[in-house]
């Protein structure tokens, strides 16, 4: 397969001035310190490498993510493939006619009517007039403005600027589009329409590259991934392993963080191991139980008491719970003193991917001990009894179970 982007040893330097504020005496406000002719105000200036040694490639008809926190130099790398910037170092080879949205109404004027617009992007596509007039009924219709096609964008709502400049990237047919959030402005039925638009497109042999801080929509719209972090990246990965990763370092917990105190309750230890071992990275076979423990001090009596765990997807779906009085009535009263508690995770039970083990502790209605700051991440293989003929499938939903299939032939 052929590639539609190559990307080596990007890097982007900004420079970054400072200027000393001093706080003003009689105002008491922060301000710059006035200084007579000739005097200087102190200052320095700052290299700041948004981005450093980026290397990848894109395949024709791929559908690849770019994700990392807030800061991390996603849009920036995006800027410089659609050449709204240029890099500091490095070269990006792009083969085909790329189409870029970066954010709500790139490349429209905003005096000029929306019909205006639709023209003029077509013209900065290198398309021709004619070209552009064969699209454009889908274009209106896709993107719902038919009404107001004649009235200047800038009267738009961002809803309604979204989707015409959507509509306008994916109908004139270039070889690669570049998405950097936008669609989390339109409502969630234009958001579906836009995403399966997207993935015809690629069925097509066109690229998408998509930026989002929604994983839900990354894990539903692409096929690979490449995570950013501080201005570098990992490798490209299969989606999934790229979200996994970027949960797991978005939220930065370790269940060894202890003890949680409140007024009620301390939690005092909580440990998630295998076969009476601790994997430093948390990364658990899935033909194997997972073991858990707490160590709680109940601090007064209480009614009314929940304890244990919730596991939870990436996203923070809750996939299952074990809570010690689910099935203990008896345990909702608890005197105070301190706890040890052991639950089990059976063996088999999670799909292959990444999961958060939170503990869950509160009296029910009334209040939540520990809220999310008793959180661990962690990973289950595949279990060897689950029989996958393609990677892909292994990734749909979260649990297994086992519905004792029964076949029979009834006709010839």
């Amino acid at each position: 397969m052929s590639k539609s982007i190559i990307v080596e040893g990007i890097s982007k330097k900004f420079r970054i001035h400072h200027e000393e504020e001093r706080r003003s005496e009689k105002s008491g406000l922060f301000g710059r310190v006035l200084r007579g002719a000739g005097s200087r105000d102190a200052s320095s200036d700052e290299d700041f490498w948004a981005l450093r040694d980026i290397s990848f490639d894109v395949e024709q008809g791929e559908r690849m993510a770019i994700v990392g926190r807030n800061g991390a130099g996603k849009s920036t790398l995006l800027k410089i493939l659609s050449r709204v910037m240029s890099p500091t170092e490095g070269r990006i080879e792009i083969r085909g006619r790329l189409s870029s949205l970066l954010e709500v109404g790139t490349g429209f004027h905003p005096e000029l009517t929306g019909r205006e617009n639709v023209y003029l992007n077509g013209a900065l596509l290198g398309m021709s007039r004619a070209e552009v007039r064969k699209k454009f009924d889908a274009i209106v219709d896709f993107a719902e403005v038919e009404r107001f096609l004649d009235t200047p964008v800038k009267r738009y709502s961002s809803g309604m600027y979204v989707r015409l400049a959507f509509a306008v990237s994916a109908f004139l047919e270039p070889d690669i589009v570049v998405l950097d959030e936008v669609l989390s402005v339109g409502d969630a039925r234009f958001q579906q329409k836009s995403y399966a638009k997207m993935r015809e497109l690629a069925s097509q042999g066109r690229t998408v590259l998509f930026v989002s801080h929604s994983m839900n929509a990354v894990k539903d719209l692409c096929e690979t991934a490449v995570l950013i972090e501080h201005g570098r990246i990992k490798g490209k990965t299969r989606v999934d392993d790229a979200i996994g990763d970027y949960m797991r370092h978005a939220m930065h917990v370790d269940g060894a963080n202890m003890p949680l105190e409140t007024e009620q309750i301390d939690l005092l230890a909580f440990t998630v191991t295998q076969g009476g071992r601790k994997d430093p990275n948390f990364n658990f076979d899935g033909d194997l139980p997972v073991d858990m423990e707490l160590i709680y001090q109940v601090k007064e009596r209480l009614h009314d008491f929940r304890i244990g765990f919730y596991v939870k997807s990436v996203f923070g779906e809750i996939i299952t719970r074990i809570l010690l009085a689910d099935r203990s009535p008896e345990l909702e009263n608890v005197e105070p003193g301190t706890y040890r508690a052991k639950a089990r995770m059976p063996a088999e039970f999670l799909v292959a991917g990444d999961y958060v083990l939170e503990v869950h502790s509160s009296q029910f209605a009334q209040r939540d001990f520990f809220a999310s700051n008793a959180l661990q991440p962690f990973r289950i293989t595949r279990p060897k009894m689950f029989n996958v003929q393609h990677e892909r499938e292994q990734t749909f939903g979260h649990v297994y179970m086992q519905p004792h299939w029964k076949i029979e032939r009834i006709s010839d």
